[in-house]
């Protein structure tokens, strides 16, 4: 739940986004959940059930309390008449009594709740969407193993009632249940900018949305190698201008490990010929002339003769270091590699990893 508090605005976009998490981070079958207000968007946290009756049920016991939180008047149709009474009796200041507006905010949702245990369809929807749309929350849904579930179209069909309505929703599951709730829900998103903005958080950076979205482009979403362009940066990125990239100290880190000795020093000179490099090295002149000529073939150096001599000089650009990263690193789920990082302030445990939810 980390990385939804620490930027809940980016979830808010009525998309259902997908996002895996350790299975021990998910809410335990006996806690139905809770609701904060972060930046000012309220997220509430349920655990999801293949039954529908029980999913509802855990989405009003989680708001039952939460008659505060409805601060904007109700234009929808069926439930105008208490938040306008709730606006009125609480929420303006002239008035300003709260027992009065708690009781009646406690009629209508007990009566909301006879409706559920009676299993009044059509009313249950109708009121649970109206209440949702004025809290218009980013409502995330904890889930265990989807895939040993004996039913899943319930469920799938009313996420997609609540997208159809403007609700923005999260789905955290399991590791190991993430390819199975892809697979069930085609239109969904997996926010991956918003776990970078939180990693670079952590490792005491502030960037945006759009330094967010090219940090992971241009790392695979490898946190080595977002690092390594982090250390080189300011430690405030609003823009695209602000990211700093040094190439030439980021280029020896993300070569194959038998050319870094030779990069390193590479790095360090203009122009150089075979025995200037090897006068700096302990391999032979054969050796460095071989490394050399694979290194061009990369188009990491350029080489051309003059009179007898072949002078090199490296050759190093974006584009060059992005073809390296996408040819010599897998490209990684940035959540799996979140969770299996060295961050701090982690209580848990999986797989022998530290993580957090």
């Amino acid at each position: 739940m980390e990385i939804i508090y620490n930027k809940p605005e980016i979830y808010a976009t009525n998309d259902i986004w997908i996002q895996p998490v350790s299975r021990s981070s998910v809410l335990s079958s006996n806690v139905v959940g809770n609701c904060k207000i972060i930046h000012n968007i309220p997220v509430l946290r349920v655990l999801g059930s293949p039954s529908l009756k029980r999913t509802v049920l855990n989405i009003l016991h989680v708001l039952k309390d939460k008659m505060t939180f409805f601060k904007k008047n109700c234009e929808s149709e069926g439930m105008d008449n208490i938040f306008k009474y709730l606006n009125d009796i609480y929420f303006d200041k002239s008035v300003n009594n709260y027992y009065r507006a708690k009781k009646a905010w406690y009629r209508v949702i007990g009566d909301l709740f006879e409706d559920v245990n009676n299993w009044n369809f059509k009313k249950v929807m109708g009121k649970l969407i109206t209440i949702l749309k004025v809290l218009n929350p980013v409502l995330v849904f904890d889930l265990h193993d989807v895939s040993k579930w004996n039913h899943l179209k319930t469920f799938q069909r009313f996420i997609q009632f609540l997208k159809n309505e403007g609700i923005s929703l999260v789905l955290r599951c399991p590791f190991e249940a993430y390819s199975f709730l892809k697979d069930n829900f085609e239109d969904h998103k997996t926010n991956s900018i918003a776990a970078v903005i939180y990693y670079t958080k952590k490792k005491g950076y502030l960037i945006s949305e759009k330094v967010s979205k090219e940090l992971l482009k241009l790392s695979s979403g490898n946190l080595k190698v977002i690092d390594l362009i982090l250390a080189n940066s300011k430690r405030d990125l609003k823009n695209l201008r602000d990211l700093k990239l040094s190439w030439k100290r980021i280029l020896p880190e993300i070569v194959p490990n038998k050319y870094k000795n030779i990069v390193q020093k590479i790095v360090l000179l203009k122009k150089f010929n075979i025995k200037e490099i090897s006068s700096i090295l302990e391999y032979s002149q054969s050796t460095v002339y071989n490394y050399l000529n694979e290194l061009a073939e990369l188009n990491i150096v350029k080489k051309r003769k003059l009179n007898k001599n072949i002078l090199f000089k490296l050759n190093i650009n974006k584009e060059i270091v992005n073809n390296i990263i996408k040819s010599d690193f897998d490209f990684k789920n940035i959540f799996f590699e979140i969770n299996n990082s060295n961050l701090k302030n982690r209580t848990e445990m999986f797989n022998g990893f530290l993580i957090f939810g």
